[in-house]
């Protein structure tokens, strides 16, 4: 979807970023809004994407998974999960370093540094039509 896709009577499809790496985020976001989505972030913690899920109600989300200090993004991907939003997880760790409690199976997965035509791709698979 580019700005010129996007039917202008249609609202833009909301996307919350998840991303620990500051200037990451930004370019994502960046990204996002050039594509015509409204993109909601970057959240560089649990907490704060928690509670931008319920403010935000995003249509779908990008989930940085290490956030950190041995912090990963599986508590929001559970709980898009639960709500029933989809999503992309973007990692450059091994999938097996962390506990995924079957996420792994609930989305996709793009290597850490991210290829903006495979995220974009991967978005419109994703994301809802409607």
């Amino acid at each position: 979807m580019t700005s010129s896709d996007r039917d202008p009577k249609k609202p833009a499809l909301k996307v919350l970023v998840v991303e620990d790496e500051l200037l990451i985020g930004m370019d994502l976001v960046m990204e996002l809004e050039d594509w015509g989505y409204d993109a909601n972030g970057p959240h560089k913690s649990v907490a704060e994407a928690l509670s931008e899920i319920e403010q935000f109600a995003p249509d779908v989300a990008i989930l940085d998974v290490n956030l950190g200090n041995g912090v990963t993004s599986m508590p929001i991907a559970k709980k898009l999960k639960e709500a029933n939003i989809p999503f992309v997880f973007l990692t450059g760790y091994d999938p097996s370093r962390f506990d995924s409690d079957g996420l792994w199976e609930a989305a996709p997965r793009l290597r850490k540094p991210i290829i903006l035509n495979q995220l974009h791709d991967t978005l419109k698979q994703i994301a809802p039509t409607a």
